[in-house]
């Protein structure tokens, strides 16, 4: 693949996860903030989150991967331009995942292994097989 095509690939992904991760976590953030019944043990919404969070931890967790979102869809518009803040976006969602792969064998996070996970192994793995070179990187 040029880097002409994994630069353009890319950036659709970035955009892609992005606008998505801004969808999911602004819902989160929002159902969070008026403290809606929908999010609490039982509630329909629920399955979105792990467990029945203390009141600010979900709310501070969601809104961090909001700000993370709008980033990456900067970032999406020159990526050359973002490589550390997108090889940092790679090694911090890998290991997030990999941390949350044993608990998703556990009941009843099994949902876990169609959601979360693979969501954010699409961005650490297209950042790891399209970001651009360190040589692109450096000489625009």
């Amino acid at each position: 693949m040029t880097e002409a095509a994994k630069s353009k690939a890319l950036k659709i992904i970035l955009r892609v996860w992005g606008a998505g991760s801004i969808a999911i976590f602004g819902t989160i953030f929002t159902g969070y903030a008026i403290q809606a019944p929908a999010f609490r043990m039982g509630g329909v919404l629920h399955w979105l989150v792990w467990d029945d969070l203390p009141g600010h931890v979900a709310l501070m967790l969601s809104g961090m991967y909001l700000v993370w979102a709008v980033y990456v869809l900067v970032a999406s518009r020159r990526p050359e331009e973002y490589r550390s803040f997108l090889d940092f976006s790679m090694w911090v969602n890998l290991i997030h995942a990999l941390i949350m792969i044993p608990g998703a064998f556990e009941s009843p996070y099994h949902s876990k292994f169609f959601t979360d996970i693979p969501w954010i192994l699409l961005l650490a793995g297209a950042v790891y097989f399209l970001r651009p070179s360190a040589k692109i990187a450096s000489h625009p």
